[in-house]
């Protein structure tokens, strides 16, 4: 797990969540994945618009999640250029092919950043899904408070 910010920090009324899980990776996209993370990783830190990021993977299991949280303008520029664009571009083969399960889940953060599991279980019951690059499902709002009311 690398850890990026703090998690109790004071959220602008604004600021969004972005999600991606990619499961089912075998060894090889698990390694490319990682690579490109780290590739990412060293542009994303460098925007100031970013307020925490929370990357995890398991090569054992075969999934990789990254959840940010940004200031609302800042994500959808840094998603469409530079390494991130680079990246998605040639190695969509990663999260578009073979068995391959991909979600990816964009929402207002409402003050409240999840856990690991509950980001997880964010991204498999409202985020975009495609099983081996096929569109399986479109994104859906999801549902905070129930998240919140578990936790209480």
């Amino acid at each position: 797990m690398i850890i990026y910010g703090e998690r109790k920090i004071p959220l602008p009324e604004d600021a969004i969540i972005s999600i991606t899980l990619g499961a089912r990776f075998n060894i090889w996209r698990t390694i490319v994945n990682g690579f490109l993370t780290r590739f990412v990783m060293k542009q994303m830190m460098n925007n100031p618009g970013l307020l925490y990021a929370e990357l995890v993977g398991n090569m054992e299991e075969g999934y990789g999640q990254t959840m940010t949280v940004w200031e609302s303008k800042a994500m959808v520029p840094f998603r469409d250029s530079g390494s991130h664009k680079f990246s998605m571009k040639f190695f969509s083969w990663v999260f578009y092919s073979g068995k391959v399960h991909a979600y990816f889940s964009t929402y207002k953060a409402n003050g409240y950043i999840p856990t690991f599991e509950e980001a997880n279980q964010i991204a498999r019951e409202y985020g975009r899904f495609f099983e081996g690059g096929k569109l399986i499902r479109k994104a859906q709002k999801p549902d905070i408070s129930k998240l919140l009311k578990k936790k209480a």
